[in-house]
This record gives C-alpha cells, sequence and structure tokens, in this order.
C-alpha cells in the first residue's frame, strides 16, 4: 500500500467502504448453499401446507359424514365440491415440492 499511488490508494480506500456497504460478492460455494437452504426452505413450508390440507380433508370428511346422518343433502354437495378442491390442492402441492426436489 506505501508504494501505490494517491489514485490506487484512493480507489482501494473506495473499494474497501464499499464492500462494507454493500457486502462482499459471495463465492460461488456460498451461493450454492444459499440457494439450497432457499429450496429446503420452501419444501418445508409445502410440506407444512400439504399437512394442514391433508387435515382440513379429514374434517371435511367427518362433516359430511354428520351432515349425511341429518339428511342435509345440500350442505352435503357443498361439503363434497370442497372436498374434491382440497384434494386437488393437495395433489398441487405434491407435484410443486416434486419440481423442487427436481432442481434441488
Amino acid at each position: 500500500l506505501e508504494q501505490c499511488t494517491g489514485r490506487t490508494r484512493l480507489a482501494f480506500y473506495f473499494k474497501s467502504k464499499m464492500s462494507f456497504l454493500f457486502g462482499r460478492k459471495k463465492t460461488p460455494e456460498e451461493m450454492l448453499k444459499q440457494n439450497q437452504r432457499a429450496l429446503n426452505r420452501a419444501i418445508r413450508d409445502l410440506d407444512r401446507e400439504r399437512t394442514k390440507l391433508e387435515r382440513q380433508e379429514k374434517q371435511i370428511i367427518n362433516d359430511i359424514k354428520k351432515m349425511a346422518k341429518q339428511e342435509k343433502w345440500a350442505a352435503v354437495k357443498v361439503m363434497a365440491k370442497d372436498l374434491v378442491r382440497t384434494r386437488r390442492y393437495v395433489k398441487k402441492f405434491i407435484m410443486m415440492k416434486a419440481n423442487i426436489q427436481l432442481s434441488h
């Protein structure tokens, strides 16, 4: 640094200050680790959401059975449509997880 001219010393100073402000450039290994972490987080979130939907599906089935015993067919019909919709969402979440794991 002592052998540097004033201009290069100034450039070095700004470069060190800018890296402090904006962060240093990440190595490919760090970028890979960060991306892997994001993918794992997305997979966990999808699993959590799928589990919640499956729990909701079981609840809907129980409600349908309860309403069918009371012979409330209009309510059963609405709940059956909701059940089909929920199953479709579960299937979509499974497919999304599979696609993420392929890129993983």
